[in-house]
């Protein structure tokens, strides 16, 4: 199962930052800062790296914030096969939606391959990455209907019961293929 550790950690982060006035802004329009998001999302991104060095290799996330005119709230995502995974997001990004979002951060433990051209992807298999012993890293991203959907995934391993953690980049562009019909 996926998303079973950091239920209470990210959700009174949530309620932390709920109760802390001016954290995340809304502009007239109400369309969500992109410093203020991008700054929760760091943030939350530190609490799983934490939960990653403590747990090691037992460590798996699957978590979506979803920002929404009248606040924030969390959801952790448990599956088992694709079918699941396609079923929980899909019902996650309908509630987003029926709540007027403005922005989805997911955070996510995942495996990752870079490929040359789309034609790698058409061979691509549930469990795949993880039979070829691809890198794991963690996979943040921040989307939107009014954003440019952008992530970040350091990668990282576990040696000798020490997690080592690759190098954090920028946010870089990307599409977020798990949240269907979102943005």
């Amino acid at each position: 199962m996926v998303g079973l550790l950091l239920t209470c950690t990210v959700t009174s982060l949530i309620r932390h930052v709920l109760i802390v006035p001016g954290h995340l802004r809304y502009t007239c329009d109400g369309i969500v800062r992109v410093e203020d998001l991008t700054q929760l999302a760091l943030k939350l991104f530190e609490i799983e790296k934490k939960l990653l060095f403590d747990e090691k290799q037992e460590y798996s996330c699957a978590v979506v914030i979803v920002i929404t005119p009248q606040g924030r709230y969390c959801e952790d995502v448990e599956f088992n096969d694709e079918t699941e995974m396609d079923a929980a997001y899909g019902a996650i990004v309908e509630r987003a939606k029926s709540k007027k979002a403005t922005a989805i951060i997911t955070i996510s433990t995942v495996r990752e391959k870079d490929v040359a051209d789309e034609s790698e992807l058409e061979s691509y298999w549930w469990g795949k990455l993880a039979a070829e012993n691809q890198p794991r890293c963690l996979f943040l991203t921040i989307s939107g209907p009014s954003l440019k959907s952008v992530s970040m995934s350091p990668p990282f391993s576990v040696e000798n019961n020490q997690v080592v953690l690759g190098t954090q980049t920028e946010f870089e562009p990307t599409i977020v293929n798990m949240l269907p019909n979102w943005p």
